[in-house]
């Protein structure tokens, strides 16, 4: 769907933060000459309805601010924000903006609250003080959805890295909200723990329409979503499809990021005189434009 037909449902409009103390009274300009760093540097930037989005960027680029900024945990030192029309600002609404847009943590160690799985997962609903019977519901069903079920009766800190993640995500569809961010989610994870939550990223987005934005340094993770955007010092510096920010290797090369391994072998294949498409991002891509190119 263009984006022209669908909400923006965050907003980021000239935002600017720095983890430095900000005087009282200064103004942009006087923070803009003061020399601070900036994490996000002006940044003006739209999520749309129905978006999976992979946020990139090597560490200190603003890609994990941007997040906390976008959930409210974080509030701009200029600039607004606006989430499914309401300004981050706005204290007394931030529990009505966490009730659209959750937000899960590299370290579910941080996110787990309870001694068992599914009274962790019923933390929120019960705080929203929903019935006991709608609360039920929700645990089982954001239980089965990540494949927890059947650990809802056992100790959160004698599970893997794996499933303390996905009972934090259970915790967050708990609430069911319609965006959902993701901060390096997978980085403490092996790769069959990766592959897990990224199945269950895809899932929320294709099956239960959910937006996502995830925060990645993984490549084959970053192909899998619809958009990509490229973070270094604070502001945005590529953003697009997978297929077209991943085609201008040298300039993701040029902010310490690797581009996805069959893009770098294609990429080198097509140095070597072979006609293949610039678009190449997986491995059964390569793999289809090879068998044609040499069989043509």
């Amino acid at each position: 769907m263009n984006e022209k037909n669908r909400d923006a449902v965050i907003s980021l409009r000239n935002v600017s933060f720095t983890y430095e103390e900000v005087p009282e009274g200064m103004t942009e300009a006087e923070l803009d000459a003061s020399g601070k760093k900036l994490a996000v540097d002006h940044l003006t930037l739209d999520i749309y309805d129905g978006e999976c989005v992979a946020v990139l960027g090597h560490n200190g680029s603003g890609k994990s601010t941007f997040a906390k900024l976008c959930n409210g945990i974080l509030v701009p030192d200029f600039g607004e924000i606006t989430v499914y029309g309401i300004p981050t600002r706005e204290e007394d609404r931030l529990l009505e903006l966490r009730q659209k847009v959750g937000m899960v943590f590299q370290n579910p160690d941080n996110q787990i609250v309870a001694t068992v799985v599914e009274e962790d997962v019923a933390f929120g609903p019960e705080n929203l003080g929903f019935p006991p019977e709608e609360i039920r519901a929700r645990v089982d069903n954001a239980l089965k959805a990540v494949r927890m079920y059947k650990y809802r009766g056992h100790e959160p800190h004698k599970l893997s890295g794996g499933q303390k993640q996905r009972v934090a995500i259970a915790g967050i569809l708990a609430m069911k909200p319609d965006t959902i961010l993701f901060d390096e989610s997978t980085a403490m994870l092996d790769p069959k723990g990766r592959r897990d939550i990224m199945r269950i990223i895809r899932k929320m987005h294709v099956e239960m329409k959910k937006t996502v934005v995830y925060i990645t340094h993984y490549m084959e993770e970053a192909v899998l979503a619809d958009r990509v955007i490229v973070m270094e010092n604070g502001k945005v510096i590529s953003d697009g499809t997978p297929a077209e920010v991943f085609s201008d290797i040298e300039k993701i090369r040029a902010v310490g990021l690797d581009v996805p391994q069959a893009t770098e072998l294609a990429d080198l294949l097509r140095q070597d005189g072979l006609d293949l498409p610039n678009d190449i991002l997986t491995t059964e891509e390569c793999i289809a434009a090879l068998t044609e190119t040499l069989n043509a």
